[in-house]
C-alpha cells in the first residue's frame, strides 16, 4: 500500500460503537503493507463509509421501513432509505437498516426523549456524510472529515457506543472459557490495543476479545480476537485465497494466506479449542507463519 492510501486509511476513525468485524476488516487494510497496488480515493472513501454504516449483520430480504413501524423509518422516512439504497451495494444498505434500527432502540433505552431525538440526529448526519464519501469522487475529504469528527465528538457524549465495550477481566466474567494476552510476543512488538466489544443485540454477552500489537519501531503490526466458536458466523479467513487445516500440539489449526489474490502480504491463522467453545484469530503482516504459530500457542496452552 502506498504512503498516500497508508495515510489516507489511518485518518479513518474506527467509532467506539462500530461491531468488532467490520473493524477487522478495516484494521486488516491497514495491515497489508503492499507496494505496487494502487487505489482510487473514492473507493477509500466507500471503506470509510461501511466502517461507519457497520454493515456486519445477516440480511433477511428486503428491508425498507415504513415511518410508522420502526424507528429507522421514523427519522430517516422511506426516500432517504432508497436514496441509500442508490448509493451503497444493497447487501450492506439492507444490513446497514438491521443495525442502525437496533442502534437507536439501544439508544432510545438508555436516553430521555429530548436526548433521543438529537442523537437521531447526529446519526442522520453521520449518515449523509457516509454517503457523500461513497457516491461523489470529487468530495472535499478534508471538509467531510471534519464535520465527521465533530459529529462523532457529539455521538460520543451520549455513551451510547460505551455500552458495549469492556475490559478483558469483564470480558472474562461473561465467559467459562479462558481469555490470555499471548505469553509469546515477537521481538520488537509491544502491546497498542486491549478492548473486547459484545453486540447491541446482546450487550454483556459473547464477548469478542481484540489485541493489537504494533512494530515499535517500524510500521507493521498483528491482532488476535478470542471469541465464541459460532458456526452461524461468516468464517474471517474465507477472504484469503487458501487455507491449510492441520494439527499442532494437540490443536486444530488453520493457517490462510494469498490475501488480495496473492498481491497483499497479509496471512491469517485460527486456533480452534472445541471443547471449551472458543477459538482465536490472528491476522498478520510480515510475521512468519512459526510466529504466528508460537502467538497462538502462548495464548491457549
Amino acid at each position: 500500500m502506498n504512503n498516500e492510501i497508508k495515510r489516507e486509511m489511518e485518518k479513518i476513525e474506527i467509532p467506539k460503537e462500530l461491531d468488532t468485524r467490520v473493524e477487522m476488516g478495516i484494521k486488516r487494510v491497514k495491515l497489508d503493507g503492499q507496494k505496487n497496488k494502487k487505489y482510487p480515493r473514492w473507493i477509500i472513501g466507500a471503506a470509510a463509509s461501511i466502517m461507519i454504516m457497520g454493515a456486519t449483520f445477516p440480511i433477511y430480504g428486503s428491508y425498507i421501513a415504513d415511518a410508522t413501524d420502526t424507528l429507522i423509518g421514523k427519522i430517516f422516512g422511506s426516500d432517504k432509505q432508497e436514496q441509500i439504497l442508490e448509493v451503497f451495494p444493497e447487501e450492506e444498505a439492507h444490513a446497514y437498516f438491521k443495525q442502525m434500527e437496533r442502534h437507536l432502540e439501544l439508544a432510545k433505552e438508555h436516553l430521555s426523549a429530548e436526548e433521543f431525538e438529537d442523537y437521531s440526529q447526529l446519526m442522520k448526519d453521520m449518515t449523509e456524510i457516509s454517503m457523500e464519501r461513497a457516491s461523489n469522487p470529487n468530495a472535499d475529504w478534508e471538509e467531510l472529515d471534519n464535520r465527521s469528527n465533530e459529529i462523532q465528538k457529539e455521538i460520543d457524549k451520549y455513551g451510547i457506543g460505551a455500552l458495549t465495550i469492556h475490559t478483558l477481566e469483564e470480558a472474562q466474567a461473561m465467559v467459562n472459557y479462558p481469555i490470555k494476552r499471548p505469553a509469546y510476543i515477537p521481538d520488537g512488538y509491544v502491546l497498542v490495543e486491549e478492548r473486547a466489544q459484545t453486540s447491541e443485540e446482546h450487550v454483556g454477552e459473547d464477548p469478542v476479545v481484540v489485541l493489537q500489537y504494533q512494530e515499535e519501531q517500524g510500521e507493521f503490526n498483528f491482532y488476535t480476537t478470542t471469541e465464541k466458536i459460532d458456526k452461524s458466523k461468516e468464517d474471517e479467513l474465507k477472504s484469503y485465497d487458501h487455507i491449510d487445516s492441520y494439527e499442532l500440539d494437540g490443536y486444530a489449526f488453520e493457517h490462510a494466506y494469498g490475501y488480495k489474490n496473492g498481491l497483499g502480504n497479509v496471512q491469517g491463522m485460527k486456533v480452534i479449542v472445541p471443547e471449551e467453545g472458543y477459538e482465536i484469530i490472528m491476522h498478520a503482516a510480515m510475521l512468519s507463519k512459526e510466529e504466528m504459530e508460537k502467538v497462538l500457542l502462548s495464548m491457549v496452552e
